[in-house]
């Protein structure tokens, strides 16, 4: 087997890319399992290669600062061949873009669960002084155990430097890449927060925020003037993500800001899991509380019967729905068009069901349907069986992502819809559209 600096023996190939390859090693001084990523130097001068193992070498400096448990910890840097190889931690994983390919999208709730856990370590990097440059799915490492760690903290672009030096061409991937950096300015802070919020659409949008481009100076051009198209799926992420991809540096929340609003909005989920298993639990409870009390009615009304009365049981109360309950009503809702109109039409009060060929036909010229931000729920009835509610929708064209479809393609409607309650359901009775 391959020993790499008298130290490292390389076990097992786990994948390569255009400015390397990685291997599961081991590292015989201190008995344990290491990723080891060997830089390529294609095509440049002894002069160049010298300087790029330099880069190297005084960025995995940098990079070893770190240490934080969302991010790839590094161990050391060695020259082997000539080649600069970067020792860092291993983790059994997988790479966001490879469970984005799989998978194509993810809900809102679990992209913002990766997410928090992305930008912690930016906020524990950028206080430390370091840039990462590079974020995107493909170093975002998702473990076996669920845990989200960021790798490639600068290195794998020391290489890449050196040769935009010498060509004045860009490589590697542009779909992540801050508008400033498209137009020459350098890596900060800004930049990283600007790619963070492109990976969290990607999760959620299904593509990059800039669409597809047919090459890389149309992607440039669209990239440098900050044409992102807007979210139509990313639900309760949509007001971050627009704040995140800012075209100017100066309106992007930094890290630390980003932080607690990610892990309050991952949370969602594990607070609705928790309000399910109370709502079970007294489910079960008020089972209980009502067949004790049906007991107890009977033998009232048994011995009572004797004396010639009787005591009447009270009728049960409906349910009672809150403005959560609306707003999860109106997402499902939303959730099944444009695919599925004969689910969405399941949702109105049967005398005022959208006619079939009118609606299916409207709801096919568009590609996407979004809710934008939170829906503003009003009742409407002292008994609260009545509801308005109004929303912004986000529309995209058929054949727009396609096209990579500038923001004006984008259709941004304002509705109001007014909810009835029946038979204990809520159901739509009309909508109308209230855009100024």
């Amino acid at each position: 087997m391959r020993t790499v600096a008298d130290r490292y023996v390389l076990l097992d190939r786990l994948g390569s890319g255009a400015m390397g390859v990685v291997w599961r090693a081991r590292d015989g001084l201190l008995e344990r399992e290491v990723a080891i990523k060997q830089l390529l130097l294609p095509d440049l001068a002894p002069r160049q290669v010298e300087e790029a193992c330099q880069r190297a070498m005084r960025e995995g400096r940098i990079a070893a600062r770190l240490h934080h448990p969302n991010a790839i910890g590094v161990f050391d840097v060695v020259i082997e061949d000539g080649r600069p190889c970067l020792v860092m931690e291993y983790l059994p994983s997988r790479s966001l873009s490879e469970v984005l390919k799989e998978r194509g999208t993810l809900p809102a709730e679990e992209a913002a669960r990766i997410g928090a856990q992305v930008v912690a370590a930016l906020a524990a990097a950028h206080a430390a002084g370091i840039v990462h440059r590079d974020i995107k799915p493909g170093n975002v490492l998702i473990g076996h155990d669920g845990a989200v760690k960021i790798t490639d903290f600068g290195i794998s672009r020391s290489a890449d430097d050196v040769s935009v030096t010498r060509t004045g061409a860009v490589s590697g991937t542009l779909n992540y890449l801050a508008p400033e950096l498209a137009r020459g300015a350098d890596p900060d802070p800004a930049a990283d927060m600007f790619s963070l919020g492109a990976t969290i659409y990607a999760m959620t949008e299904g593509q990059p925020p800039f669409g597809r481009a047919e090459n890389d100076f149309g992607l440039l051009y669209k990239i440098s003037t900050g044409q992102v198209v807007p979210p139509t799926r990313s639900g309760p992420l949509t007001p971050l993500l627009t704040r995140l991809l800012a075209i100017e540096p100066a309106d992007r929340p930094t890290a630390a800001a980003v932080t607690g609003e990610l892990a309050a909005l991952a949370d969602t989920r594990r607070r609705r899991t928790g309000v399910l298993a109370a709502a079970v639990v007294a489910a079960v409870l008020v089972a209980a509380v009502l067949t004790a009390s049906f007991v107890l009615d009977r033998d009232r009304t048994t011995t009572a019967s004797g004396t010639g009365s009787t005591t009447q049981s009270a009728p049960p109360q409906s349910k009672v729905f809150t403005t959560a309950d609306v707003t999860a009503f109106i997402e499902q809702h939303f959730a099944k068009l444009p695919g599925d109109t004969a689910g969405a039409r399941q949702d109105w009060v049967p005398e005022f069901r959208p006619a079939e060929a009118g609606d299916d036909q409207f709801w096919k010229q568009w590609e996407a349907v979004g809710v934008y931000g939170e829906p503003v729920v009003s009742s409407t009835s002292s008994q609260d069986d009545r509801f308005a509610v109004e929303l912004d929708l986000t529309l995209r064209e058929q054949g727009a992502a396609a096209r990579g479809a500038p923001q004006h393609e984008v259709t941004f409607a304002r509705h109001r819809l007014d909810l009835v309650v029946r038979e204990g359901a809520l159901l739509i009775a009309h909508s109308r559209d209230v855009t100024p």
